[in-house]
């Protein structure tokens, strides 16, 4: 319901909120340059500025000072512009004041959009649209970052309109809230529905007897007040027998005897008149310099964010309404169901169609509300499932389990598999995608695979399922991170440096030099490589190989293991010195240690210790840094000698390896295992793990964990929950 009104009156009032927006922007630049254009006279009183003033201009009748700073003084007599702008600091005369039309043309189309008091009541209007859209994106946004808790807590990073969308908006709430609320509540007073405290006024004098007044500047009354705070001063007036000075402030007005240079009386400011010129100095910036810069960002972001939000809604709109793609269901022979909010998982599943296509596999896409009621020769049903807010469907997909109990394909046993997407930091990580398998097993479907619970579209966790599942179908199957952004680089090859493993296939450590300021990258981020396509053939997906270096070590450095059949390992371990080629580096900020001195547990296995040696080499604060690594042979293990000299100077605390192969094989979990003791130390001193690697090396990690938290009364759910897990498998 709240993204509903979001998005609602977002649709309905953008004409209006964009017309506020717009000339309260002029607006707010005027008043700043209205406020960095004036001149001062620090510390000197009312009376010595209005002498000062007199001596210039004799026939002045009124002083006037705006809320910016302007001193204005109104001559009488027969003078043609009675209007003129006066130095405070020498009382000099400036010139006529002229205001500008623009500006007041500007003013009126903010405040009633040149309608009269019909204006009046659409400004209040949209400033009430700007209260309830800050309200419920005040909710929407704690619902994304899972509670009101988490509202100042870091967003992670993320590309598209949506996601700086949000970003922006956690910043700028507060403030559009206050510029929302200050609005609505000048609306109100100018529609005559509040009062402003004008009413109250101080008693009129009475009786002033006339005499000889004294001179402006020995006035004891206007001497008590400093120039800032004047608002107005009116003259005492000969030809209408008055002899006293009409005086308005920041904190009230009254009367004072030209005579005497005593108070006749002064009344302070109500409590309305303060609420109303609080409300109007928040809302306008005048006479506060800094809040007025804040309001010229308050009104970018507010374009920002109508424009953003109106691009996310439309290309959501436009993915919903994409007609589904592929052969006709009735034909096809893997069918893929997509339930996405923001659009994102559409990208996935039309990299599996695409690929499946490929391999000769005729295929049905479609977004899961479309589900059909028989797929007649569908040998598979593959889901792809976004959980939005707390738990829900997305809206694409929220009427599939009630169709589910209907439709034939069910009872004949299906073969099915989910993959659902989500983000951990949100309490009901996945939730949907687990209702989804479970309504699917309730209705005799076998699981092709269990569900795979993707974390902020991670690119390993998604190349792990697509891995099983190509090995299901026979197909190689790989996805690449629809999130990710990249940068394009040009590396020539610098160094190679051969492991020849005894037995197995050898693994090349490839230093590539890369063009300074070109792109910024760090260990873990991820360079994709596609292979020559005269070498490719059909297959000319990018490789995604985890890099070890970083951007200040002016090389991108990877690690790669040589496969038979491998197209982009081959063209890779085939490069000379000197040798040039295309790639992109993708940022891949969910796989690095967290900032802190927390330790860090480290484990990998192959060419999985490329981002972890970079990791180590990145560790000069020298905070605990373990290192589990498994290889097959003793004989040839990756980077010894630098690990060696990390293990001297501190950056490295410890390092177990295990190989597979030899006199007392061992795999990594069973270093692991036999550690259990020491790594629950770690584990409890709030160490965050991070494992690279094969996804069965993974899985075998994963169950070692499990039984070591469960001993701690914990579980890994519970570390991913608090982003101490992280895996970057294949």
């Amino acid at each position: 319901m709240n993204r509903r009104l979001h998005l609602l009156l977002s649709l309905a009032l953008s004409a209006l909120l964009l017309v506020s927006a717009a000339t309260g922007l002029l607006l707010a630049g005027a008043s700043l340059s209205e406020q960095f254009g004036q001149l001062h006279a620090p510390g000197d009183s009312v009376a010595v500025v209005t002498e000062r003033i007199s001596q210039h201009l004799p026939n002045v009748e009124r002083l006037e000072r705006s809320a910016n700073g302007t001193l204005l003084a109104t001559l009488g007599g027969d003078v043609e512009e009675p209007l003129h702008v006066v130095d405070p600091a020498t009382g000099a005369d400036l010139g006529p004041y002229a205001p500008s039309a623009s500006l007041e043309w500007l003013r009126d189309l903010h405040r009633e959009l040149l309608l009269g008091s019909t204006g009046r009541w659409l400004s209040g209007l949209s400033a009430l649209a700007l209260a309830l859209l800050s309200l419920s994106g005040a909710v929407l946004l704690a619902r994304r970052l899972g509670g009101w808790r988490r509202l100042l807590t870091p967003i992670r990073a993320g590309q598209g309109s949506l996601h700086w969308h949000s970003v922006v908006a956690r910043w700028a709430l507060p403030g559009l809230a206050v510029l929302a609320l200050s609005g609505l509540y000048l609306s109100a007073t100018s529609l005559g529905l509040l009062g402003d405290g004008s009413d109250d006024q101080p008693a009129w004098p009475e009786d002033v007897q006339a005499a000889t007044h004294l001179p402006i500047g020995s006035l004891a009354a206007l001497r008590q007040i400093d120039l800032a705070e004047l608002r107005e001063l009116k003259f005492p007036s000969a030809a209408d027998d008055i002899h006293y000075f009409s005086l308005r402030t920041d904190s009230g007005s009254g009367f004072v005897n030209a005579v005497s240079g005593q108070w006749i009386s002064f009344q302070r400011n109500g409590a309305a008149q303060n609420l109303y010129e609080t409300a109007y100095a928040l809302h306008t910036g005048e006479g506060m310099p800094l809040w007025s810069m804040a309001l010229v960002g308050l009104v970018l972001s507010t374009l920002f964010l109508g424009g953003s939000g109106l691009l996310g809604w439309w290309q959501r709109r436009r993915r919903a309404a994409a007609p589904d793609q592929g052969v006709a269901a009735e034909q096809a022979r893997a069918v893929i169901l997509v339930g996405s909010q923001g659009g994102s998982t559409w990208a996935y599943a039309r990299q599996l169609q695409t690929q499946l296509q490929g391999a000769g596999w005729p295929v049905h896409l479609a977004a899961m509300n479309a589900v059909q009621d028989d797929y007649p020769q569908a040998r598979c049903l593959l889901l792809l499932a976004a959980t939005y807010g707390d738990g829900q469907a997305p809206d694409n997909a929220s009427q599939f389990l009630e169709r589910l109990a209907a439709v034939r394909w069910a009872g004949r046993g299906l073969p099915v598999a989910v993959l659902g997407f989500g983000d951990r930091q949100f309490p009901r990580f996945c939730a949907y995608a687990e209702a989804l398998e479970q309504a699917l097993q309730q209705c005799g479907c076998p699981l092709l695979l269990l569900l795979q619970r993707i974390d902020r579209q991670a690119s390993g966790e998604l190349n792990a399922w697509a891995g099983q599942l190509g090995e299901r179908f026979g197909v190689p199957l790989r996805l690449q991170s629809a999130r990710l952004p990249s940068s394009a680089v040009r590396l020539t090859l610098q160094q190679r440096q051969l492991y020849s493993e005894r037995g197995g296939q050898p693994a090349a450590v490839l230093r590539f030099a890369v063009a300074p300021g070109s792109s910024d990258f760090a260990p873990g981020d991820l360079l994709a490589i596609r292979p020559p396509v005269d070498t490719a053939q059909e297959d000319s997906a990018p490789r995604l190989y985890s890099i070890a270096s970083a951007t200040d070590d002016g090389f991108v450095e990877i690690c790669v293991r040589l496969h038979p059949q491998g197209l982009c390992s081959s063209y890779l371990h085939a490069l000379q010195p000197g040798a040039t080629l295309e790639a992109s580096i993708q940022a891949h900020a969910d796989f690095r240690p967290q900032t802190g001195a927390q330790p860090v547990l480290l484990i990998g296995a192959g060419v999985g210790v490329a981002p972890l040696i970079g990791f180590v080499r990145k560790n000069e604060s020298r905070r605990p840094i373990q290192l589990y690594w498994g290889g097959r042979h003793a004989s040839d293990p990756l980077y010894a000698e630098e690990l060696a000299q990390c293990l001297a100077d501190g950056r490295l605390q410890h390092l177990q390896r295990a190989y597979s192969q030899g006199p007392t094989p061992a795999y990594v979990q069973d270093r692991l295992r036999e550690d259990g003791a020491s790594v629950r130390a770690l584990l409890q001193q709030g160490a965050q793990v991070l494992v690279c690697g094969s996804r069965e090396m993974a899985a075998g990690v994963r169950a070692v964990l499990e039984s070591l938290l469960a001993e701690m009364g914990s579980n890994l759910d519970q570390l991913k929950a608090q982003g101490r897990f992280r895996e970057d498998v294949y």
